[in-house]
């Protein structure tokens, strides 16, 4: 009779090296609120500008691409594996609505940059008090 020593730690790390194949790409966003526009900077390491898809309406936008896996690699080539290759996809709901005609759109360094201006509508606005002297 063989006996097999329990190494719990390669366990778990197998599983999660398992379980993080199975998730989708995650990307990490900011998003911030000024007084004219939404600010939402994304980062999109590996992935080129022409691979994205950005749509925006009145009330939510929202980021698809897809991370190329390294093909050039061989599943028995690789030591570890930790950089996620497959499509993501991000999307937010707006508090208040945007101007989706107006939406920019910047890339550098792997940092997708989107300004979302608000609509004119929903900008607030300084009203002028006129008063009339009743004597």
């Amino acid at each position: 009779m063989t006996i097999a020593r329990f190494a719990l730690m390669p366990d778990i790390v197998s599983l999660r090296d398992a379980m993080d194949r199975l998730g989708p790409v995650a990307v990490p966003v900011d998003l911030w609120e000024t007084r004219d526009a939404y600010h939402l900077s994304a980062d999109l390491p590996g992935v080129a500008p022409d691979q994205l898809e950005i749509n925006a309406t009145s009330d939510s936008i929202s980021i698809n691409g897809e991370v190329k896996s390294h093909a050039e690699v061989t599943e028995d080539g690789w030591l570890r594996q930790e950089r996620r290759a497959g499509r993501f996809q991000r999307a937010f709901t707006l508090p208040i609505a945007i101007d989706p005609t107006k939406v920019e759109a910047t890339f550098e360094n792997g940092v997708l940059k989107l300004v979302l201006p608000k609509a004119e509508n929903t900008k607030p606005r300084t009203i002028k008090v006129n008063a009339t002297n009743t004597k």
